[in-house]
């Protein structure tokens, strides 16, 4: 048999053993229909085998390690691009959503990926309730930041903060937050909690309603603020393509 370069064929494969797994189904004539209308070509059944990633006994099939790794990381791009989809795109048909998420994950980076899922604040489900597999940046959060990481709405007038991450409860939160550069890795000193919960960005203020501000999440900033007439603006983070920038602004959750 000649053994093609691995292609998107072999990662839908994988993925939609995946999901027959999670539904308690390995027998391959019951695998989720292949590009929703015929069933999966034995040219994949058969590539899929020769390259290691499965093995078929009786009828069913099961992944070697080297399989369920690669489906893992398919799910686990195709899940967190949905949750980015709907919660920063306020996009909320499924069908549009699946639409984008088909091709995007097929290409998305790890260190992209891991971008994604640290913006989200690690998410555990998609938007449909599906569980999304942790990765490496999931573990690293865990272990360095749960004791000293904390709600925005917990710090003191005056306090520096870092953004470690956002969990946004409405969609258009994250999108306006994205938008004044509230993002992970930003430099937040806090002005003012009283009436109302404003931060200093850069040259920006921000005044935040109380339930938006509870969204995010920071850390103790590392940055120390030196008294000099005009600070450097500071290094572009890994998220500056999501960033805008606003002299002062209002982030309402009632508009």
């Amino acid at each position: 048999m000649v053994i093609f370069p691995r292609s998107e064929a072999i990662e839908e494969f994988c993925e939609a053993v995946w999901m027959a797994h999670e539904r308690g189904v390995d027998e391959v004539d019951l695998l989720p229909r292949f590009h929703a209308d015929r069933a999966v070509p034995q040219e994949v059944l058969e590539q899929a085998e020769a390259e290691g990633l499965v093995q078929f006994e009786a009828g069913r099939v099961r992944f070697t390690q080297e399989g369920l790794e690669l489906a893992r990381a398919v799910i686990r791009r195709h899940r967190l691009a949905d949750v980015l989809l709907f919660f920063a795109l306020g996009m909320n048909s499924h069908e549009d959503r699946e639409r984008i998420t088909c091709q995007v994950e097929h290409t998305l980076q790890p260190e992209l990926v891991d971008g994604i899922c640290t913006l989200l604040g690690h998410p555990t489900h998609c938007p449909d309730g599906q569980p999304i597999p942790p990765g490496s940046c999931c573990e690293a959060d865990s272990k360095n930041a749960q004791s000293v990481m904390h709600k925005l709405t917990w710090c003191e007038k005056g306090q520096q903060v870092q953004v470690r991450y956002i969990q946004p409860r409405r969609p258009d939160r994250l999108q306006r937050l994205i938008a004044f550069g509230v993002v992970p890795g930003a430099t937040l000193t806090v002005e003012q909690t009283r009436p109302v919960f404003t931060i200093r960005l850069e040259r920006s203020l921000l005044a935040l309603e109380q339930d938006v501000a509870e969204d995010i999440y920071v850390v103790p900033s590392v940055v120390q603020e030196e008294k000099v007439e005009e600070a450097p603006l500071p290094r572009r983070s890994r998220f500056h393509w999501l960033r805008g920038f606003g002299r002062r602004a209002r982030i309402d959750h009632r508009k």
